[in-house]
């Protein structure tokens, strides 16, 4: 209710010849007024979560545009051919897999020789459990 309402319907209430109790008048401007806190304190979030949400959302849609805006792709950055002989392309690309395969051959004699050291430790345990 509006407060001049209230105070009207008091005013009212205080005119007519009837006995109040003590201090009713003033119970009731105290919990009117707690009511009326009680809402403002209700209205003071929802218009800071409003404006949250219309600032977050302005926010991100300057960082989205600020985004495409910078992301521009290259036509330089695309691969491009090393070699225009095709020889040399056939000689470079042969090292490179002959590296490849040499690397590779040397980590599976350390697996092989890792694998072996097992059998021999599974071995141990096996006649140790076996006894």
């Amino acid at each position: 209710m509006d407060e001049k309402k209230i105070d009207e319907l008091i005013r009212k209430a205080l005119q007519e010849e009837q006995v109040l109790p003590e201090g009713l008048s003033r119970r009731l401007e105290e919990q009117i007024d707690a009511w009326a806190a009680t809402e403002e304190k209700k209205a003071r979030p929802q218009v800071r979560r409003r404006t949250l949400y219309w600032l977050s959302g302005a926010a991100a849609s300057i960082l989205l545009c600020v985004g495409l805006f910078q992301y521009t792709p290259d036509r330089h950055d695309r691969l491009t051919d090393t070699y225009t002989n095709p020889q040399e392309a056939a000689v470079a690309a042969e090292q490179a897999l002959l590296l490849l395969s040499q690397n590779l051959n040397k980590g599976i004699c350390q697996v092989d020789g890792a694998g072996q050291e097992i059998e021999k430790v599974n071995n141990i345990l096996n006649k140790h459990l076996n006894d």
